[in-house]
């Protein structure tokens, strides 16, 4: 009886270990997250997607060939624009230009790594269409005043903008491109599960101010996904309104899809 207590004590030893190790690494991984300025999380991100496994992957001719997703092209439905010009922000590999350009939509691509843009335009025109490409990040966006008729966020890329005020900083230029007629496709991810800050994150966030880093507020929703981007979860709609207005838009229409963890926005200039 005395061997299997001692056993069962061991055990209970390691495996109080072993969570205290987990607690440790999953704090060393919001402290990392905090420590960021919002320039660093971008380049953080940008270092990750510029890698050539991640280009083949967003280049892979079975994605491109896919097309634009059930939601996406229910998204496009909704809006009454049927051509001219959209700016797609974050092109990738090119599996939403292209058909959208083959649906009479000139488009423009951005991304910040040069090397997807360039696939990007290789794939379209692989497929008999063209569309031009620019490497910038999307939150410092440079492009003529009211040159485009649709701007549209890739999957959830807007996510992937770290603050609230850079984002809404992102938006003021989005409506300074968009044509006063113009709609705005803008997709997020979404989790009301983040709704409350873990104890973890606070704690995180604390030490940092105690160190006198400060560099930047810690937002729930905020997360470094599969350790290679930072990605902003909104969690509720208010948040959403909210920050739409801020940039100067108005809500037309908004699809929170639960099951995917993303939601979208199809936006008007307020």
């Amino acid at each position: 009886m005395n061997s299997a207590l001692k056993a069962t004590n061991r055990m209970s030893v390691r495996i109080r270990l072993s969570k205290g190790l987990i607690r440790l690494a999953n704090g060393m991984k919001f402290l990392g997250l905090v420590v960021m300025k919002p320039d660093d999380l971008i380049e953080f991100t940008q270092s990750s997607y510029a890698r050539s496994h991640q280009v083949a992957s967003w280049s892979d001719p079975r994605l491109v060939e896919g097309g634009l997703f059930e939601n996406e092209t229910a998204l496009l439905e909704r809006i009454p624009i049927r051509s001219g010009r959209l700016l797609l922000l974050g092109v990738g590999g090119g599996r939403e230009a292209v058909p959208l350009a083959k649906q009479g939509f000139e488009i423009i691509g951005v991304d910040f790594v040069p090397e997807m843009v360039a696939q990007a335009q290789a794939a379209a025109r692989r497929r008999d269409v063209e569309i031009g490409g620019l490497v910038q990040d999307i939150s410092r966006l440079q492009v003529p005043a009211a040159s485009f008729d649709v701007i549209w966020f890739s999957a959830a890329l807007y996510s992937s903008v770290p603050s609230r005020a850079r984002r809404v900083e992102m938006l003021r230029r989005v409506h300074q491109a968009l044509r006063p007629e113009g709609y705005v496709v803008c997709q997020f991810s979404w989790n009301p599960t983040l709704a409350v800050c873990s104890p973890l994150a606070r704690r995180a966030r604390a030490l940092v101010d105690r160190l006198g880093f400060g560099l930047r507020r810690f937002e729930c929703g905020d997360q470094l996904l599969l350790d290679r981007e930072f990605h902003h979860s909104f969690v509720n709609e208010d948040e959403v309104r909210s920050e739409m207005e801020s940039g100067g838009f108005l809500v037309k229409h908004l699809d929170i899809r639960e099951e995917l963890c993303k939601g979208a926005a199809i936006l008007v200039k307020g």
